[in-house]
């Protein structure tokens, strides 16, 4: 049995929303009176309405990336040490030497 689809128009979509807006009428109640379901109200609601649902974004970090992080941090952190230590030694040597590599 092939479900029929109803078109509605905005006026009717834009309506129905600001009654749901003003509490005086249900999303369920809206749906039945659109013959449709609660889902396709709330894409009305989302489409038209004036409040806009906040989305909240959670970032999730596996623990292997979290460890990853760590060792790229410590690695860093190791070729910073050894590159001052570099820096250190060619100064020694230029004034030991008297040169400027």
């Amino acid at each position: 049995m092939e479900r029929a689809q109803h078109r509605y128009s905005a006026e009717l979509k834009q309506r129905m929303v600001e009654e749901i807006e003003r509490g005086q009428l249900s999303l369920r109640a809206a749906a039945r009176d659109a013959q449709t379901n609660v889902a396709i109200v709330q894409k009305w609601m989302e489409e038209y309405g004036r409040v806009k649902p906040e989305r909240d974004v959670v970032e999730v970090v596996m623990k292997r990336e979290q460890d990853n992080i760590a060792a790229l941090g410590t690695a860093l952190a190791d070729a910073h040490l050894q590159l001052r230590a570099h820096e250190e030694l060619i100064a020694q040597a230029n004034k030991r030497y008297r040169t400027d590599f």
